[in-house]
Parts: C-alpha cells; structure tokens; sequence
C-alpha cells in the first residue's frame, strides 16, 4: 500500500509545478503598465530655499559651536576695606559721650582727642562719687604739700641752730685751748718754784712744810690742767656729733621728701583714675580719616561697639570678597574680576575691574564677619565656611554721572570671578570629557 501511495504522489507532483506562476502578480501587472512611462515630480523654488537655509543654519550653529566661547563665572558677595587695615576705635569702659571732637571725614593725627566719656556716678549720700573722691583726694595731696613745706621750714631752721651750735662749740674750743695754754704756762712755773724750794730746804734755808705747800700747789695747777683738757676733749666730740648730725640733715630731709613724693605720687595717680572715670579722653591710635562715627552726644557707648572708624593715612582701598567652598574650587591669584558696587547700580554706572590677589587657606566662619555684612556673604549653606579672596582694584574710585567719585571703605559689592572660558563645543561634550577623564586636562 505505501509503495502505491508513493507511487501517485510522484506522478501528480508535476503538475503541480505546471500550474504555480513563475512572477508574482504585481510584477506582471507592472510589465503590462509600462509603456506610461516614469513620474518625475519637479521640486519648487521655495524648496530650494528652505534647503539652503537650512544649510545656512547648519552653518552657522557649526561654526558658533566651534568659534564662539563661553566664560563660566563665580558670583561671590564683599565689601572694601583698606589695604592697611580699617581701625576700629572702641571705648575700654562703659560711659556716656559728653563731647565729640572730630567730625565724618576730618583728618586726625595720632594721639589727637576724638571722644570724650563720662562715667559719673550719683549717690544718695555724697551725689557725684568721683567728684567727693577727687576732692578728698585734692585735700589729701595739699596736706602733703603743707607738710613738705612743713619739712623744708624745720630743716632750714635746724640747720641754721645746729650751725649756731658748731660755731660757738668751736669759739668754746679755741678760747680753751688759751686756758690751757695758760694754765701748762702755770704749771711749769710751779714746778720750777718747787724745784727751787727743795734746793732751798737742802740748804736749810726753808722748813719742809714750805716746800710741801709748794708741791701742793703745783698738784692743784696739773689737776686744773688735766680737767681743762678732758674739757676741750668732750667739747671737741660734742662738735663733732653736732656736725655729723648737720651733715646728715640733707639725707633725712630727702628721706623725708621721698616719703611724701611716694604718698603724693599714689594720691595723684588715684586722682588720674578718679578723672579718667569722671571724663576720659580716647584719642586716635594712628593718624588717617575718620569714618563711620556711632556715637552721639548724651549717647551711652559699650566697650563692644565701635564708636568710630579711621582710614590709615594714605591707604588704599581693596576687595575682600567671600566664597563658599563650592565655589572656591577653581578660584585662582591673578584671575580678572568683575565688580558691582551695590551703591552705583551696574545698570547705570557699569562694572568695575579687579585683580585676585591672594585667596585665604582656612575658612571663616559666618559668625565671625560683621553683622551688617553677614547677610551680604551668606551665599552658602547655613554654618558653612567662607573663604576670603583679596582683590586689587582696578580703579578707586567710580565715574557717575561725568564726575569720578572717589570709593569709600565699608562699601558693599558683588564680584563675578572669572574661572574658565572654553568654546561652545566644549562645554557641549563636557559630560563626555568628563567620563573619559579628559576634564581635567
């Protein structure tokens, strides 16, 4: 049965073939339509044009990509200061200002009066303290005066008795030293009528009690003799003392003045402070400008704020800007700036150029800049620390409205630094450059 089967599948299979198409319809159906021939569609003249504005654009968006560039920028907030430094001049105690003697723009020299503060005090008892203190003090130095006049009376009338004394101790002496010049003069002669006597009374010519009234009174004259000497002896230590003690007048006196120049100099030193808390002058510690005066009169000043600022003489004015450590990364020294005082609106008076001159390498925490000026450089995070940037101005001073008015320190700005400037085309394929690894060549 299979070899049958097989057998009729062969001899029907071809006619099969014989019936299948060699083309497809379609194909035949095209052969057929020939003879009508190709479509040509003939484009417009405003085809044209879109094509070859469209090339233009190409053109043109090419060549923008390839020649123009883009410069990116940091916007950072500052302010000027002067390059020597701003002086902040502050009161060492709490008090009230009486008198101002400088006004806004005065110069000064160093050591000149600026402010004058008063720290009187009231009591119910006495009324104004340090005056009651300052007038015992006065009386406590005027005795002392009264008693180094006191001193100085006592010492010349001592020294004119004591002079006194020495001169008649010493006419005493002289007149002694006759007396006894005399009285050596009586003794020899006594001592020659006795040695007479005794020759005399071995002759027999005289009794022995002749000759022993004789040696009596020769005795008696050496006796007188020996007193007159330890006379002039204890006269001539008794000058001595006197003149020792004159001599020594001049030292005590002086002990005595150093004394009350120690207590008088303690008495004026506490009357300096006495005066100083009743009214005490600050004077300029160096010699400039004076700017940004905050005290008034009748005013109570603190020994936190200021009471007035001094530009150094000859200063000049640069920016202090303060970036974030976002946007610090690429800020470097000699990088071109482009300044916006906040006080001449850019709008109308222009930009301003400046030069980076150095860059901090700590940060500043916010809470350490000025409170009038947190606000201004508070461009990053809350706590995040700022770094400060030193810009050299270009010029110091603006020109508004035709006239070139000088800058003045404390003045606020906003700065563009700028960081890196690349072609269109760059900044385009910078995510690729920056996979590749290429940014940062």
């Amino acid at each position: 049965m299979s070899a049958t089967t097989s057998s009729k599948s062969e001899a029907g299979a071809p006619d099969a073939v014989a019936q299948q198409p060699l083309f497809r319809p379609q194909v035949l159906s095209e052969q057929q339509t020939r003879w009508l021939g190709t479509v040509a569609i003939k484009p417009r003249l405003s085809h044209r044009w879109y094509a070859a504005f469209s090339l233009l654009i190409v053109v043109a968006v090419t060549a923008t990509l390839f020649m123009a560039s883009h410069t990116r920028k940091a916007r950072v907030a500052g302010w000027l200061v002067p390059e020597q430094g701003m002086i902040r001049v502050h009161s060492p105690r709490v008090g009230v200002a009486t008198r101002l003697m400088v006004r806004e723009g005065d110069t000064v020299s160093a050591g000149q009066a600026l402010v004058a503060l008063s720290g009187e005090e009231r009591s119910v008892a006495v009324g104004e303290t340090n005056a009651q203190a300052a007038r015992e003090l006065q009386a406590q130095r005027a005795s002392l005066d009264a008693e180094q006049a006191r001193a100085a009376q006592s010492f010349d009338q001592q020294r004119a008795m004591l002079a006194e004394r020495i001169a008649a101790a010493r006419a005493e002496q002289d007149n002694m030293v006759q007396e006894i010049a005399l009285q050596k003069r009586r003794v020899d002669l006594a001592r020659k009528s006795e040695k007479r006597l005794d020759e005399l009374k071995a002759r027999g010519f005289i009794s022995a009690q002749q000759v022993q009234a004789t040696s009596e009174a020769t005795l008696d004259q050496a006796g007188k003799l020996r007193s007159l000497e330890r006379a002039l002896s204890s006269l001539g230590r008794e000058r001595m003392a006197l003149e020792a003690e004159l001599n020594d007048m001049p030292l005590k006196l002086a002990t005595q003045n150093a004394l009350v120049a120690r207590n008088t100099s303690a008495i004026d030193r506490e009357l300096a402070e006495v005066a100083a808390r009743r009214e005490l002058l600050i004077t300029a510690p160096q010699a400039g400008t004076v700017t940004a005066i905050h005290a008034s009169r009748g005013a109570a000043v603190g020994t936190g704020t200021a009471i007035l600022s001094i530009v150094p003489r000859g200063a000049t004015l640069e920016a202090h800007l303060y970036a974030s450590s976002r946007a610090i990364g690429f800020v470097r020294a000699q990088q071109q700036v482009h300044l916006r005082y906040l006080a001449y609106p850019y709008q109308k008076f222009g930009h301003y150029k400046g030069t980076i001159k150095s860059i901090s390498r700590t940060g500043i925490e916010p809470a350490e800049l000025p409170a009038q000026f947190g606000a201004a450089a508070g461009a990053g995070k809350p706590g995040e620390a700022l770094y400060r940037i030193t810009v050299t101005l270009a010029r110091q001073d603006v020109t508004a409205y035709g006239a070139r008015v000088p800058l003045a320190p404390g003045m606020q700005l906003e700065a563009d630094i700028l960081l890196e400037r690349r072609r269109l085309y760059e900044w385009v394929l910078d995510p690729v450059y920056t996979i590749t690894g290429r940014l940062g060549r």
